[in-house]
């Protein structure tokens, strides 16, 4: 359901984040954004989609956001309905390409964003204004969830050409 909510909600965006202008421009890659995404009933973040239409798209994410997955595993993992693993690691929120490091005090919330990559269809989602410890505690438990419902992880299009 939440998955039909974002489709539905990417025909209505007034405001794009500042990720997804970077990046709108490719070919290669479909980028999106959803501005108040439902994590839950008490919690709405923006999100930024990237959805790779090549595996060679998958291999320039992974890199570009400094992921750290080695090709082999993309393609022993890419298209494999079995595998329901997420990589997820907090970013620098101006710059989600690089990894924000240890939370040493509740202000540090403030500057991050959650990056999760989805290792069946090479999708990748920055979910932004984290904010609290709250908040990011959502967040987490909304992914745990969608390791057990992979249908509800935010997507535009699950297919790779």
């Amino acid at each position: 359901m939440l998955a039909t909510t974002l489709i539905i909600g990417l025909q209505n965006i007034y405001a794009q984040t500042e990720l997804y202008k970077k990046y709108q421009h490719r070919k290669d890659i479909t980028v999106a954004c959803a501005m108040q995404f439902p994590i839950n009933n008490d919690v709405k973040t923006n999100i930024t989609i990237f959805v790779p239409k090549t595996k060679d798209a998958v291999y320039y994410l992974v890199e570009e956001f400094n992921l750290g997955i080695e090709k082999d595993i993309i393609d022993k993992t890419l298209g494999d309905k079995g595998v329901m693993s997420l990589f997820r690691k907090l970013v620098h929120k101006d710059d989600p390409t690089k990894s924000y490091g240890a939370i040493n005090e509740d202000d540090d919330w403030k500057d991050v964003s959650m990056l999760a990559y989805n290792y069946n269809v090479g999708s990748l989602v920055v979910f932004h204004n984290i904010e609290t410890e709250k908040r990011y505690d959502a967040i987490s438990r909304y992914l745990m969830n969608v390791l057990r419902n992979p249908e509800k992880f935010p997507s535009i299009e699950n297919k790779i050409k």
